[in-house]
Formats: structure tokens, C-alpha cells, sequence
């Protein structure tokens, strides 16, 4: 692609030649010919303008004096935008593999792929240009939406709902019971789980991650929610549109999670619990009460961020401060 169509199609300012051919997105240190790469900080800019890299991707607050570049606002955005454009997903055939087994008044849409040795329940809808790849069991009465794929080994249980655009990773568990259970004479009795997990549209959940479905009515994943992997969701839980919730997170049963909140990794949530709208809770914290919207928790049990860190201080001065000298006793 040329330069010049690139900073187009990402929206940035051309600077410099707008014939140069690139092919590929690189780090700096890795830069070949045909290589865009890019750069944010201002200390490397000598470094790339020195690489054999065809152009750079800039920062707004940087200039090239060699190399032709593209500077925008959102470098990150800007490079996202550069790697989806110059390495686009190869498209699976269309079609149903001969090895896929499909339910009774299941209705497969076009212009999608059902892979080898795939399952699919009675009664299940598969919307249009759905891809599911190959080992992927879905249970009866699921309902995919348009453009959605399902990577290798997914299960996805009875009447489970999900939206447009969703990406699930391989190994991801949707819609299985919850951990719950009564205790008579000392005996775990399960309490079977009959709701069912939706999904919203441009939903994205990563590998080996489960959500459970709900004891009653539902649990819930909103729209433009990105789940990474090695992630527990319980039953009843409700998460709202365009949550961040990072790697090995455990979110325990009927917790509400606003939306635009961030959740960082190996965090733990008590059951309940209500995280408010784009609160930020940061890494390794667990999570025993109430967040309040837009606000910033850290710790074990977490608390506000500024009050973990006052108390942090306060901690280490005490145990800093020289202890006043010992008299010995007289005679």
C-alpha cells in the first residue's frame, strides 16, 4: 500500500513522499524495507529515521527529517488502524464442512463457515457470515449473530445469546451452571442453573475464559466489552457496555459492573458487589464493597487509591523513624 492511501485510510497527516510502497508494521528494531514503524517517544525517533524502515508512524508532537512519515493524534489507535488495513484476516471458505453435524431446525446463514467437527444444537439460529472454526460444540436454541467468530474448541451452552461482531477465543466456556449450592445434613445439594449468558454485540472474550449462566433470568455481557483470557464471570452477573476486564480476574456471582469501568488483572469481586460506572480497579486488588463511579481502587480489602497510598507512607515513616535511645538503669 502507498503511503499516501495509508495516511488516509488512518486519518493522519502526510509528511514527505507519498509513493513509498509499505508492507508491513515493525518495531524498531526489527525495521526491513517496506516496514512502517512507529514511534512515540521522541528518544527514538534518531534511532527509526537511522533503520532500513520505509516510513514512520508519529506521534502529532514529532517531525521526521529524513524518512517520509504520517503523524497523528492516536499513534496507538493510528497503528491499530495500519496493522488491520495491511494484515487483513484471510476470509474462511464459505460453506458447512461434511463432518459438522447440525441439530434439527437449525438454521445456518450465508456466507459464513462452519468448520470440521463442528455441533450444533436443535433449534439454534446462526446468523449470515458467521465463521465457527473446527471442535466447537453450541448447545440448542443459541442464537449467533451476523459477522461473529468462533475460534477452535469453544462451548457454548443451551440458549445461550450472542450478538454481532463477537470474537470468542479459543477454549472460552459460555453459558455452563454456576457454583451454587444448598447444604442439607451436611451435603452440597446443587441448585441447578436455569437462565441462560447474552452476549452483546462487538463483545470480545479471550481463551480459556468462562462465563456462567444465570441460577434465574440472566447473566449479562454488554456491548463493546473486551474480557481477556483466563477470565471467571459467575452466574447472575451483569457487565455493563464497553468494560475492560484483564487476565485472571474472578468475578463472583451478582455482581453489577458499570459501564466504561476498567478492571485490571488478578482481581477478585465478592459476590454482589456493584462496581460503579468507569471506576478503575487496579491489579491484584480484592474487591469487597461498593465502588463508587469514576473512582480509583487499589489494595487488599481495595479502597480508594490515594487513601492506600497515605497509609503506605504513613507505615513506612513509622517503621523508619530511629527509636529514641535506651538509658541504662542507675546502680
Amino acid at each position: 500500500m502507498k503511503l499516501r492511501e495509508l495516511a488516509v485510510a488512518i486519518g493522519g497527516e502526510l509528511v514527505g513522499d507519498g509513493e513509498v510502497v509499505v508492507t508491513s508494521v515493525t518495531e524498531v528494531g526489527r525495521a526491513v524495507p517496506g516496514a512502517l514503524v512507529m514511534v512515540r517517544e521522541a528518544h527514538l525517533l534518531s534511532l527509526a529515521e537511522a533503520s532500513t524502515a520505509s516510513a514512520l508512524l508519529l506521534s502529532q508532537d514529532l517531525r521526521a527529517m529524513v524518512k517520509p512519515a504520517v503523524r497523528v493524534k492516536d499513534a496507538r489507535l493510528a497503528l491499530a488502524r495500519a496493522i488491520a488495513l495491511l494484515y487483513p484476516a484471510p476470509p474462511a471458505p464459505p460453506g458447512v464442512h461434511p463432518t459438522a453435524v447440525i441439530g434439527g431446525q437449525t438454521i445456518v446463514g450465508t456466507g459464513g463457515f462452519v468448520g470440521p467437527y463442528v455441533v450444533i444444537g436443535e433449534g439454534s439460529r446462526i446468523s449470515d457470515g458467521v465463521t465457527i472454526m473446527a471442535g466447537c460444540v453450541l448447545g440448542r436454541q443459541v442464537t449467533v449473530g451476523e459477522g461473529t467468530v468462533i475460534y477452535p474448541r469453544v462451548a457454548v451452552y443451551d440458549r445461550t445469546e450472542i450478538g454481532r461482531r463477537v470474537i470468542l477465543h479459543s477454549g472460552a466456556v459460555v453459558g455452563s451452571d454456576g457454583f451454587g449450592y444448598a447444604v442439607s445434613a451436611g451435603e452440597h445439594v446443587k441448585i441447578p442453573h436455569i437462565g441462560r449468558v447474552v452476549i452483546e454485540d462487538d463483545v470480545e472474550i479471550g481463551a480459556n475464559t468462562t462465563i456462567d449462566r444465570a441460577t434465574l433470568g440472566e447473566t449479562r455481557i454488554g456491548a463493546g466489552t473486551k474480557i481477556d483470557n483466563l477470565v471467571q464471570v459467575a452466574h447472575n452477573v451483569t457487565v455493563g457496555r464497553g468494560v475492560v476486564i484483564v487476565a485472571q480476574c474472578g468475578i463472583a456471582g451478582s455482581v453489577i459492573i458499570g459501564d466504561g469501568a476498567v478492571l485490571a488483572g488478578q482481581i477478585g469481586v465478592k459476590d454482589h458487589v456493584h462496581i460503579g460506572a468507569r471506576a478503575t480497579i487496579l491489579a491484584k486488588s480484592a474487591v469487597t464493597k461498593d465502588v463508587p463511579e469514576g473512582a480509583v481502587f487499589s489494595g487488599n480489602p481495595a479502597r480508594p487509591h490515594r487513601e492506600g497510598l497515605k497509609q503506605q507512607a504513613a507505615l513506612h515513616r513509622m517503621l523508619h523513624t530511629d527509636s529514641p535511645p535506651r538509658h541504662r538503669n542507675a546502680g
